[in-house]
């Protein structure tokens, strides 16, 4: 597992959080979550696979359009 850097706020329910991924291209991502899957500036994500600057990320929720995995600058993977 990997952290992502995120844009973190409350959800509508206590125990959810929404999370916004800048990805590759620079759009944001919206991710509806658990609040045990996040922190207070991270997501926890599986990395799939690099490509150049680029990481391929699957989510543990889909974003609001759907997609499971996005591509993201690999500057926005925090260190262990």
């Amino acid at each position: 597992m990997s952290r992502v850097k995120a844009k973190i706020v409350r959800g509508a329910i206590g125990s959810e959080r929404v999370a916004y991924i800048t990805t590759a291209g620079g759009v944001s991502a919206e991710v509806i979550l658990s609040a045990t899957q996040t922190g207070s500036n991270h997501v926890l994500v599986a990395e799939v696979a690099r490509d150049n600057n680029n990481v391929l990320i699957e989510l543990p929720q889909e974003t609001s359009s759907g997609d499971w995995r996005v591509w993201i600058n690999k500057n926005q993977i925090l260190p262990e």
